[in-house]
């Protein structure tokens, strides 16, 4: 065979170089597939690889659009957004699609359903307290937080837990939005109501309300478990913090002036901020233990009996821990002007431990 002229064979480098396939260009050119086949592997390190499999039903820029919906959760359908996006998708004439195609989509993008977390409801004005309370805060040392004995009032039923409820994000836009939050829905009967406090040297009293708690009521508890943890743990009064929430009963004046009396400094709690007390965790913990358990309890005096045994046995470390991460709650509550203040983690292959997410 007489050889092809070095200007054709430029030609057949040029297209291969341009995205075109073997086959494409040995149409084009008329020449040989072996031939095109043979240039690509003399000069491959110059030509980019050939593109493999049918090619995307979607474009890149819809895929994109795509990614932005999620983010923002334009769509109207809570309980199937990928049915919305399947229409999306045929409106501007691609696809269609299945909803598996779309889900690939978005994890390509680490964009993935992901569970709201429990979060009160924020007004503007709550949310700007909590601001002020980070800014206030974000520089206080675990030192400091150690200092403060956090309190608070828990309800614990027999009933299952909520079901699971579920948001779409990527790393960077993770617990941003009103959207990324469920809201909690309380108990109905089977329930006791407990009161307890922590520090961070360990748990400190609790106790069983029986009935409902008034200001009297509240009182007595302050009377009888606040000092006393303080005393046992050996924590200093004059550095000594007392927190508790903004409850009616937490603010009355009888309350007030018991605290007054006793010289029992408080710390000016932000509304409506159950993300920011540590203690919350600790109730967490309780009921996942509790969940635990083979057989429901069998009364309440059971129930609190349970209670009690987990709270005897929490590690100290963990409550250590939660007091560790308050500096890093503090920032994370300052970043996002006061909307939540969960640190967001990064597993590294299921190993290691999590830390906080700064954003650049």
């Amino acid at each position: 065979m007489r050889p092809l002229p070095p200007s054709k064979i430029d030609n057949v480098k040029t297209l291969l170089r341009h995205g075109k396939s073997t086959r494409q260009v040995a149409a084009e050119l008329n020449v040989s597939h072996g031939f095109v086949t043979k240039i690509r592997l003399q000069d491959k390190e110059n030509i980019p690889k050939p593109k493999m499999g049918r090619p995307a039903k979607v474009s890149k820029r819809t895929r994109e659009a795509l990614k932005a919906m999620f983010l923002a959760n334009s769509f109207d359908n809570e309980n199937d957004k990928y049915e919305e996006a399947q229409e999306y998708i045929c409106s501007v004439s691609e696809g269609p699609v299945h909803k598996e195609t779309i889900r690939r989509y978005l994890r390509a993008e680490r964009v993935m359903a992901r569970v709201k977390p429990d979060s009160p409801f924020l007004t503007k004005d709550q949310m700007a307290a909590r601001y002020k309370f980070a800014k206030d805060h974000v520089k206080w040392s675990v030192d400091q937080w150690k200092n403060v004995m956090f309190s608070d009032e828990c309800s614990i039923s027999r009933l299952s837990q909520p079901g699971r409820q579920w948001y779409y994000s990527n790393d960077e836009h993770r617990l941003q939005h009103r959207h990324h939050f469920k809201q909690k829905k309380q108990g109905g009967g089977g329930k006791i109501m407990i009161w307890a406090c922590i520090t961070c040297f360990g748990v400190g009293d609790m106790c069983w309300v029986e009935g409902n708690m008034d200001a009297d009521y509240y009182e007595e508890v302050l009377r009888d478990y606040v000092i006393a943890s303080r005393k046992w743990y050996k924590m200093d009064p004059a550095t000594f913090m007392f927190q508790h929430d903004n409850a009616r009963i937490h603010t009355t004046d009888n309350v007030n002036d018991y605290l007054s009396d006793a010289r029992i400094n408080v710390m000016e709690w932000p509304a409506n901020s159950p993300d920011i007390n540590p203690i919350e965790r600790v109730w967490a913990r309780i009921k996942q233990r509790l969940f635990r358990y083979p057989t429901r309890p069998a009364n309440l005096h059971e129930l609190f009996d349970r209670v009690e045994d987990i709270w005897a046995s929490l590690p100290v470390s963990f409550i250590e821990k939660l007091y560790k991460e308050l500096p890093a709650k503090m920032r994370v509550l300052k970043r996002t002007k006061g909307l939540h203040s969960k640190i967001q983690r990064r597993s590294s292959g299921g190993r290691g431990k999590g830390k906080e997410v700064k954003k650049k």
